[in-house]
């Protein structure tokens, strides 16, 4: 693994911990506006090119990115939602987003790792 892929590896991490430590403060005390600075983060590794959508001829990990990134939208779509209101019946959004979120953040992390196995 070359110095600089690692590097992109490591400030993706931190952007997604900085997101992840944000999203549940916001969650846990109904700080609505600190969804969008978590957001911030949790997009940052995407713009930067720290994070890349193509580039692998690994079908598996290409196949664990799709899934990464459907789950991603599927947890901002309940995210964006929560902002406006935060339950739907007993559903609270503030915690199924949480869910999802981590669970996208999984489903990246074993993305990478199957890429560069």
């Amino acid at each position: 693994m070359a110095g600089s892929e690692l590097s992109n590896i490591l400030k993706t991490l931190l952007c997604v911990a900085v997101a992840g430590s944000l999203f549940i403060t916001a969650v846990f005390y109904d700080i609505k506006w600190l969804f969008i600075l978590a957001a911030f983060f949790d997009w940052l590794p995407l713009a930067t090119k720290w994070m890349k959508i193509s580039g692998t001829t690994n079908s598996r990990a290409r196949e664990a990115g799709i899934m990464h990134g459907v789950v991603t939208v599927v947890a901002y779509i309940i995210g964006i939602a929560w902002l406006f209101i935060d339950h739907i019946g007993m559903i609270d959004l503030g915690y199924l987003f949480i869910l999802l979120w981590f669970q996208a953040v999984i489903l990246g992390s074993y993305t990478t790792a199957v890429k560069l196995a």
